[in-house]
């Protein structure tokens, strides 16, 4: 008898282990509230954007969101945190191409690399800017590049640190401009576009969200060019870079989306994918992320994501060996 119970206590031990093993099925997902991980301080863009989608898939998913604020190394640490946690759907991350891709090639403590991660949704898409000092003697883009050229000292621009987006973008706008410029790293977006409206700086790539928007509308920054494909309703009279001669693959824009491990089952990749969709379909949901500045994206099959993102990954890793970016 003592075998047979040992035997029982041995075998139901190890199935005990096996379903520990096994990642829960869709069937029942999500079986506990899920956690949003936004790489950035409350308040920030990702942030506000984060925890609109949020809402909106708690009403598609039955179950609690909750927005975790994990800051640190440009947004690593958060990125990280989501990588790896249990890849079972509940844990996912409010991402930007700033801390998934640009990050892991400007920082050198960053232990993230894009693939660790997959996207389950695009939210949207934020547009770019080349903006420069209200006093600076260019107004166009075409006179940017001759002053560029002709400057007695490199033109200064600012970002948000070293291998950042605004960073890339700017050091690509100096390059397709044939001239040299001085890079001047910011802790954030808000420093860099008061130096720029000080007149500290001589230019910047920046989003077109409501503090830059607002600065503009001021009259304490020009807007001489924007990143996008086409002009803006919003600023319908500043054309794209693109039509400029040396410009005319000059396009930039920050997404944010919705990712998840990349060990994270089909199903329940595919069931935050439905969700996230769900939710962005609500109008009061659509409404407020618009207001922030972001243009909502399409929404894309999983198998497009993935293309999405494989593409932006690359495109930012020949930009950064296009200028001979070293991680630091």
């Amino acid at each position: 008898m003592k075998t047979w119970k040992t035997l029982l206590c041995a075998s139901g031990a190890i199935l005990s282990l096996l379903a520990l093993a096994i990642p829960a099925s869709a069937d029942n997902f999500p079986s506990k509230p899920l956690t949003m991980i936004v790489a950035f301080p409350p308040g920030g863009g990702s942030d506000v954007i984060g925890r609109m989608v949020a809402k909106g898939m708690q009403d598609a998913l039955g179950q609690r969101v909750i927005v975790e604020n994990v800051v640190g190394v440009g947004g690593s640490m958060g990125v990280q945190k989501a990588a790896l946690a249990t890849p079972d759907g509940h844990t996912i991350l409010a991402g930007s191409p700033l801390e998934l891709i640009y990050t892991p090639l400007g920082v050198a403590a960053a232990k993230n690399k894009p693939e660790d991660m997959r996207m389950a949704a695009l939210v949207g898409h934020t547009p770019l800017a080349i903006a420069v000092r209200k006093d600076l003697p260019a107004h166009t883009l075409e006179e940017f590049v001759a002053l560029a050229r002709k400057a007695d000292k490199p033109l200064s621009f600012g970002s948000t640190g070293v291998g950042s987006l605004y960073h890339l973008a700017a050091e690509k706008a100096i390059q397709n401009a044939a001239a040299k410029g001085l890079h001047v790293p910011y802790n954030g977006l808000a420093p860099y576009l008061k130096d720029l409206m000080g007149g500290v700086i001589d230019f910047a790539v920046v989003p077109l969200v409501g503090p830059v928007l607002g600065a503009l509308d001021a009259g304490q920054i020009r807007i001489i060019a924007v990143a996008s494909q086409e002009s803006l309703a919003r600023l319908p009279k500043v054309p794209p870079a693109r039509l400029t001669k040396g410009f005319e693959d000059y396009r930039f824009s920050i997404w944010i989306g919705v990712q998840a491990s990349a060990k994270t089952p089909e199903a329940q990749l595919g069931a935050l994918h439905k969700a996230v969709y769900a939710g962005l379909a609500q109008a009061d949901v659509r409404k407020a992320i618009e207001s922030s500045g972001t243009v909502i994206a399409e929404p894309l099959s999983l198998s497009q994501l993935d293309g999405f993102y494989k593409k932006e990954a690359a495109t930012g890793a020949a930009i950064a060996r296009s200028i001979n970016l070293q991680a630091q």
